[in-house]
């Protein structure tokens, strides 16, 4: 098995964490995003999106984060991360749903702004504009390039935080519906595996303020962090991109 990943994606630690809590082996292969090896021929006829995760499983290739790990769940059932009731089935759905569409969305655009924009500090955008050429879609290199080098956008970051904290709320209430450590209850789902893949990036990002005043919240994350397979499917710091905890001054040489 193959899990063909970004060093520092929040869709790829939620895979890893489901390989780790299914006992599965599998061997890493590493794609270097800033200089778009995900747009290269021999990685689009595996996955033609030229996105992560990939999963390899024998002769069978999979793609998308969520479909992944529901597969992983059908496939190798033993030890289960699907509820056993339809309304915790439900539960979990829900939680998927809200990662994917919103979550994702929300920390995407916050990392742009203390993240990404830090490339062209470490790289400079000649290197990046060199890159930027193996991009099928020349017109979304270019918007990225513009983006990238322009001045941070602190109203949508703004917006970003807002939208992520108002479904904290929700996760809140949904914990407090009973008194288990796990999102669906007593059992670790799909739905906890999604959700520490965010989380990782949010204390990445120093945004644990988003956390404030939600004791369940912090009590299901403090449980989560202590969690094998969150351990285990954390993204490695020296394969992390800059940010509020890897300064390029600092750490300038370990991103290659």
């Amino acid at each position: 098995m193959k899990i063909y990943q970004f060093g520092d994606s929040p869709c790829c630690m939620k895979v890893r964490m489901a390989l780790f809590e299914k006992g599965l082996e599998w061997e890493e292969v590493f794609i270097e995003s800033w200089k778009f090896d995900h747009f290269q021929p021999d990685y689009l006829k595996l996955n033609p999106l030229g996105i992560v995760p990939t999963l390899v499983d024998k002769e069978k290739v999979l793609t998308q984060s969520n479909v992944i790990v529901e597969y992983l769940e059908d496939a190798y059932s033993s030890p289960s991360l699907r509820p056993e009731d339809a309304y915790s089935i439900a539960t979990m759905r829900k939680w998927m749903f809200i990662e994917q569409d919103y979550l994702f969305r929300d920390i995407v655009t916050m990392s742009f702004n203390t993240m990404m924009k830090l490339r062209v500090e470490g790289f400079g955008l000649e290197q990046l504009k060199e890159w930027s050429r193996r991009h099928p879609d020349q017109e979304k290199a270019q918007d990225y390039l513009r983006r990238i080098a322009a001045p941070s956008d602190p109203e949508a970051d703004e917006s970003a935080q807002k939208s992520f904290r108002r479904f904290m709320l929700m996760l809140e209430q949904d914990l407090a519906m009973h008194q288990f450590d796990w999102i669906c209850g007593k059992q670790f789902t799909l739905a906890d595996i999604c959700l520490a893949g965010i989380m990782d990036r949010i204390i990445y990002l120093d945004r644990e303020e988003l956390l404030m005043d939600l004791p369940r919240v912090q009590q299901w994350l403090d449980t989560l962090k202590q969690r094998d397979s969150y351990i285990n499917g954390q993204h490695k710091f020296s394969s992390r991109m800059w940010g509020p905890k890897k300064p390029v001054s600092e750490y300038r040489d370990l991103i290659k």
